[in-house]
């Protein structure tokens, strides 16, 4: 699913505190992952979901596209869920992809969409159930700010890369995580996804390959550094780096020798905000988990909580998850998770930074994904047109080529 619609892509998360990019590269029978790098993002250049500085995030736009060998590339990226994005799933009577664009470009309202032209929309249909008149497609509505969309279209093609689409960050964690996992996209329960980002955590519950919701939580990496700054008394860039000495396997088993250490501070110092993060986390699971029908509770609860982001490398963070909330929880691994062969030089791509790549590696995989999707399609309606000549019924006319404006490949203005 994208907002906008080769052989090479890549995958571009611009983060708050750092840009992360993975380059996929078209090979006989499939893709391969190349290479992935990430560079700091410039203070400031990054704000509220908005591209803040563009001039600052240039060079180090070049420095990164220059590390994975991609300095002129056709690139994915993503508007994250707290710049006004809101993501709708409801069922429709069946239209065309061409019908239903057009009656959410000219009757947004209708929809549950803004009107106006400061909003995007665009949608996904995922499949329709019933027959006949009483038929109805599943759709994922999506609106986004213009601001934010064209934002990151222009620092793009500032830089000399071609946007061939802006997605939706829950949508690429699910799908580098879970849709693309054949371990956990078959699971007849649900996952819920963490992206502990630098200035806010979102809290994404899907299931199989449906999207459920996601919720944004105002805490992050940078809160946690406010609490140790403030704790010790030091500078932001030595609580930064006291963060990375914080050990959480200490408040569940006791400090031991560490109780004098400024790393133990730090990690007792940042238990209170993470508490109350994890509260939201579970209010969150909570209210998912109410709104299943009494039939599906059992297989519907969410099993298992994937942490991606930065703040995912906090060390036992994991482990003391899981003691609070009595559910799996493991740091995403996309090298695992992704079914593409990866190159040696990916070796960024490990357990230790995997969390990080999470995002990018989605958006890279958008294109491979929807490219199997539209073959799977094709191949149905072969299938389909071929038993109803077997039937002796009038073959159909032969297939037309896919629209450049099939849902996830450009927005519906």
């Amino acid at each position: 699913m994208g907002l906008f619609g080769g052989g090479t892509i890549v995958g571009l998360d611009i983060g708050t505190s750092s840009i992360k990019a993975i380059r996929m590269q078209a090979v006989r029978n499939g893709w391969e992952v190349t290479a992935a790098a990430r560079v700091a993002t410039p203070r400031g250049a990054v704000a509220d979901g908005m591209i803040a500085d563009e001039r600052a995030l240039l060079p180090a736009m070049r420095h990164l596209f220059a590390q994975i060998g991609a300095r002129r590339s056709m690139v994915i990226a993503a508007v994250n869920f707290t710049s006004g994005v809101s993501v709708r799933r409801v069922g429709l009577p069946v239209l065309t992809p061409d019908a239903l664009r057009k009656q959410i470009r000219t009757q947004p309202d209708q929809f549950g969409l803004s009107p106006g032209t400061e909003q995007i929309h665009d949608f996904e249909i995922l499949g329709t159930q019933g027959e006949g008149n009483a038929a109805q497609m599943d759709t994922v509505l999506v609106s986004a700010p213009r601001a934010a969309v064209e934002s990151r279209l222009h620092l793009l093609e500032s830089a000399g890369l071609e946007a061939v689409a802006i997605d939706i960050e829950p949508f690429a964690l699910m799908r580098s995580l879970v849709e693309i996992n054949p371990a956990l996209a078959g699971l007849p329960g649900a996952v819920g996804i963490l992206d502990l980002g630098a200035v806010h955590t979102d809290v994404t519950v899907v299931r199989g390959t449906n999207y459920i919701f996601t919720r944004a939580i105002p805490l992050g990496g940078d809160s946690f550094t406010a609490v140790v700054q403030q704790a010790l008394q030091c500078s932001p860039e030595e609580a930064e780096e006291l963060k990375t000495e914080i050990d959480l396997n200490w408040l569940l088993q006791g400090p031991g020798g560490q109780a004098d250490t400024t790393a133990y501070q730090a990690t007792a110092a940042i238990k209170s905000v993470l508490d109350d993060l994890l509260r939201e986390v579970r209010n969150s699971i909570l209210f998912y988990q109410s709104q299943l029908p009494d039939d599906d509770v059992e297989d519907g609860m969410v099993g298992m909580i994937l942490l991606a982001g930065g703040t995912a490398l906090m060390k036992g963070l994991p482990e003391y998850m899981q003691a609070a909330f009595s559910l799996q929880v493991q740091r995403a691994d996309c090298a695992q998770s992704l079914p593409y062969r990866i190159a040696p030089r990916c070796g960024n791509l490990g357990p230790e930074e995997s969390p990080l790549f999470a995002l990018a590696a989605g958006l890279a995989a958008k294109q491979p994904v929807d490219q199997a999707r539209r073959e799977i399609a094709s191949g149905e309606k072969r299938r389909a047109r071929g038993k109803k000549a077997d039937a002796g019924a009038a073959p159909a006319p032969a297939e037309e080529p896919a629209l450049p404006g099939e849902p996830g490949d450009e927005a519906s203005q």
